[in-house]
Formats: C-alpha cells, sequence, structure tokens
C-alpha cells in the first residue's frame, strides 16, 4: 500500500509522462472510467468529459508547445494536465485505502463521486477541478488572445450552467437533468457544432461575432438563444450556486455586473477595433428592430 506523499510523487510521474502526448492523456481517462465511469447500458459517467477531451485534441490546444505545425496553447494544457492530476491522485488514493481529507478539495470530491457516483458528485468533482485550474492559471490566461479570452469565459459558463441544470437549479427541470447528464450525447453532439466549439486555435478577430452568436445565419442564432437568452441574464446567481455546490468561492470573481470577467473580459472588448465597433452597431439595430437582445 502506498502512502499519501507516495501516491502523490506517482501521480506527479504519470502527469510528466503524458504532458506532452495528447492521446496517452486521453487513454489515461478512458483507463480511469474504466474504473471508475460505473458503466451501464453503454452509458458511462466518462463519456462527457472524453468528448470535450477528444475536442481539445483536435483544436490542436494539447500539442506541445514546440509543436512546428500546430503548438499547444500554454493554459489549455495546463488547465486540462492540473485537472487529470487532481482526479488521478483521488483514483490512486482509493486503490491505497489512504485518508481522503489529506488530498486537496477537489480531489476529495472525486472520492465523493468515486464512493458514491451520480451526476451531481460528477459534476462537483470534475467542476471543482476544473475551476481549480481556471483560477491557478490566469496569468496564462491572460496571455491568450483577446477573442481567445472572450471563449474562455464562454467555455466557463457554459459549463456552469451544465451543472445546474444536473443540480435541478433551472426552469427546466428533469429534463434539463436528463439533457446535461454526463452519461449522455449532448456534449458529444454540441463539441462536433463548430459555432458552440470552433476547432480553429487560436481564434482571430474575425471568429469573434461567431462565438458571440453576432451574426446573422442560423448557427449565429442558436448561439445566441443559448447564450444571451439562457444563460447569461443570471450569470451572478449561477456562479453563487456553483461556487457552493463546488466549494469554489473565487468563482464569484468572475463574474461583475453579471457579465463574464474571467481574465478581465471587459478590457478584451475595450480593445475592440474601429471596424469591430460600427458593424456590432448595425448588427444590434437590426437585432432591436427584430427585438433581439442586444450582444454583449
Amino acid at each position: 500500500m502506498l502512502t499519501y506523499q507516495e501516491c502523490v510523487e506517482k501521480t506527479e510521474a504519470l502527469c510528466q509522462r503524458i504532458k506532452d502526448d495528447p492521446e496517452a492523456k486521453k487513454q489515461t481517462r478512458i483507463d480511469f472510467y474504466k474504473k471508475y465511469g460505473y458503466k451501464h447500458l453503454d452509458l458511462n459517467f466518462g463519456d462527457s468529459e472524453l468528448a470535450f477531451l477528444k475536442w481539445e485534441i483536435r483544436r490542436g490546444v494539447l500539442n506541445p508547445l514546440s509543436d512546428p505545425v500546430q503548438p499547444g496553447s500554454p493554459w489549455w494544457r495546463n488547465v486540462n494536465l492540473h485537472f487529470i492530476y487532481l482526479s488521478e491522485l483521488a483514483g490512486l488514493m482509493v486503490e491505497n485505502e489512504v485518508d481522503a481529507s489529506l488530498a486537496p478539495m477537489p480531489t476529495q470530491k472525486w472520492f465523493d463521486y468515486i464512493n458514491q457516483p451520480s451526476a451531481e458528485t460528477w459534476y462537483r468533482a470534475h467542476n471543482s477541478s476544473i475551476l481549480d485550474g481556471f483560477n491557478k492559471y490566469q496569468e496564462d490566461g491572460a496571455r491568450e488572445n483577446k477573442v481567445e479570452q472572450i471563449f474562455l469565459n464562454i467555455i466557463l459558463y457554459r459549463l456552469m450552467f451544465a451543472q445546474a441544470l444536473v443540480e435541478d437549479a433551472t426552469i427546466f427541470g428533469e429534463l434539463g437533468h436528463i439533457a446535461a447528464d454526463p452519461r449522455g450525447f449532448a456534449v458529444d453532439l454540441i463539441v462536433h457544432m463548430s459555432n458552440f466549439y470552433p476547432t480553429k486555435y487560436p481564434l482571430a478577430l474575425k471568429d469573434k461575432k461567431h462565438i458571440l452568436g453576432d451574426g446573422w445565419s442560423i448557427k449565429d442564432f442558436e448561439v445566441h438563444v443559448m447564450d444571451d437568452e439562457i444563460i447569461l441574464p443570471n450569470l451572478s446567481k449561477l456562479y453563487d450556486k456553483c461556487a457552493h455546490w463546488d466549494d469554489s468561492p473565487f468563482l464569484t470573481g468572475f463574474v461583475q455586473d453579471n457579465e463574464p470577467a474571467y481574465i478581465n473580459l471587459k478590457k478584451a472588448f475595450a480593445e475592440t477595433t474601429l471596424a469591430e465597433i460600427c458593424w456590432d452597431t448595425i448588427c444590434n439595430f437590426f437585432k432591436r428592430l427584430l427585438g433581439l437582445k442586444p450582444v454583449l
């Protein structure tokens, strides 16, 4: 049996081996969920995480920084590896009957999930680990370009909303719980929708209107409805609830005046070019005529 410190060292060694190998990361998580996915009727609690991880791999953000064709992203790489560390540490500690109280808070939540698997315990383990990475690697996030910084906020509030659906804290009730269940197909479906989760990295200025749903295509309208009409109007309340569920009080600092504010999002908008401002003004004028909510 291993001690806590030995579990830490073994998990750190694992992360060091796989840090530059996206496929090895994927296999590591596949192996984790073979043990702790509690597969039933061909559904596994790891389905959503693995679908998102495969999207990250397709996008190239987990590639080595030295990749000559598509260098990865320090922020995406670090948040992903930190997440793997926290969850893999829990698995190793469980196998060696190590006291959960010795571990970081997100790892303790993985214990909760492993001992009592459910959509709720999975989200609390998964999201507290992701949030820990968001908080830990803010400086890396600040080095991303402004459109990518906006997208990081979008990634964050969509993830928090998915948890709220499972926690039955929205108007969607049981239907929302079913849709956001990590064993379902929803994440695999949405990460294959380029308007919601583009595979290009890094994003460019021309991509901003699409990730914000500020275009005139059906795909842009879908983004607009989900984000601007459903999630964003209650963002402060959403983050308050998730901060409680995930024991992550710092999350409330990632929203200001009910607007997303991870990595100083307002600064990213302030750096918008004159041409973009003119275009946004025109778009918002016509959206008001159509009775739609203006974009951020």
